[in-house]
């Protein structure tokens, strides 16, 4: 969500290398890599090529969730791995089908999905610039004489 965040607010629209988000966000670049391949494949980000090259967003900021990337990153939303499956033996639980706490499982995943899908990329950006958090705006460009 960071690096996605971080092409959003400081790209520009412009692509951004992801040395420059790794160096901003203080992630690892070569898991940025892994989660980056799994955005393009989401149809979250696109990439070009070249030495003016990076990641872009594949769509507008107030189009992209913060819900969509979490699934998109690692998978459905769920607050304990038995709301994954309805069977007792995939879930490796024996009490599944008369689990009574399944149900306040259930509703605080509902709770965390509808929120998440309510909170976009632009609205991060929004919050950011009410923060006074300053834009790195990629220098590559910029030539000193």
């Amino acid at each position: 969500m960071r690096a996605l965040f971080d092409v959003a607010y400081h790209g520009g629209g412009q692509p951004t290398q992801i040395k420059d988000i790794a160096r901003r966000q203080k992630i690892s670049q070569r898991y940025l890599e892994q989660i980056f391949n799994k955005l393009l494949k989401a149809g979250l980000l696109k990439s070009r090529r070249g030495p003016r090259g990076g990641y872009m967003l594949a769509k507008d900021p107030t189009e992209i969730s913060v819900g969509e990337i979490i699934k998109a990153a690692q998978g459905p939303i769920v607050p304990v791995k038995c709301l994954n499956f309805d069977d007792a033996k995939k879930a490796h639980c024996e009490i599944l089908p008369s689990c009574i706490t399944r149900h306040v499982w259930r509703q605080t995943q509902e709770i965390l999905v509808q929120y998440y899908d309510s909170v976009s990329l632009a609205d991060l950006c929004s919050i950011a610039r009410k923060q006074g958090v300053s834009r790195d705006l990629d220098h590559r460009y910029m030539y000193f004489i």
